[in-house]
């Protein structure tokens, strides 16, 4: 497992560099925003709401296309939530490490735009009471925003992964702010 998240790492590096020669334009950018849990992942934090921070390359190719390398964390401070027979209050946390392809479709680097994304996490569930668990698996995401200028855009997008300590999906609906540099 150590030597897949290595290579996956590796990969997302050399995409962002042997990408830069065929780039048209390569902007840095910060990401911060909300999570709305749902499902299994709801019910594990009580359904409050996630914060998410992280950074991101914007590569963008011309005619609409660009490739989007990102690192982010979200942070879920959850309420009570039913673990077994009782109940015990959960921090979820995740890191991930993923690419995104964007179109707009202006066919330049303004207005509307969809995304898609394939990504990997790593999960941290700390419950109040017991051991905290770690665990790690792919997830997706799609959606769509809009991009006002060369600096800022608002990004909505529903994202999935695995969630095993719940048997289930980790589900939720980013709402993201982006700042580009």
């Amino acid at each position: 497992m150590k030597q897949f998240r290595i290579s996956l790492l590796a990969a997302a590096i050399a995409v962002s560099f042997a990408s830069k020669g065929m780039a048209q334009d390569l902007q840095y950018g910060i990401i911060a925003g909300g999570n709305i849990p749902l499902g299994d992942l709801g019910s594990a934090v009580d359904h409050r709401l996630g914060l998410t921070v992280g950074g991101q390359l914007g590569i963008y190719y011309g005619n609409g296309h660009e490739l989007r390398p990102r690192v982010d964390y979200t942070y879920y401070q959850g309420g009570w939530a039913p673990v077994g027979d009782s109940f015990s209050r959960n921090t979820i946390s995740n890191l991930g490490l993923g690419a995104d392809y964007v179109y707009y479709t202006e066919q330049r680097q303004q207005g509307v735009f969809l995304a898609m994304g394939l990504g990997y996490q790593w999960w941290n569930v700390s419950p109040e009471h017991g051991s905290s668990m770690n665990q790690s698996g792919v997830s997706v995401a799609a959606g769509g925003g809009y991009r006002f200028n060369r600096t800022f855009s608002l990004e909505g997008r529903f994202v999935t992964g695995q969630f095993q300590s719940t048997n289930g999906q980790a589900n939720a609906i980013q709402i993201l702010g982006i700042m580009r540099f």
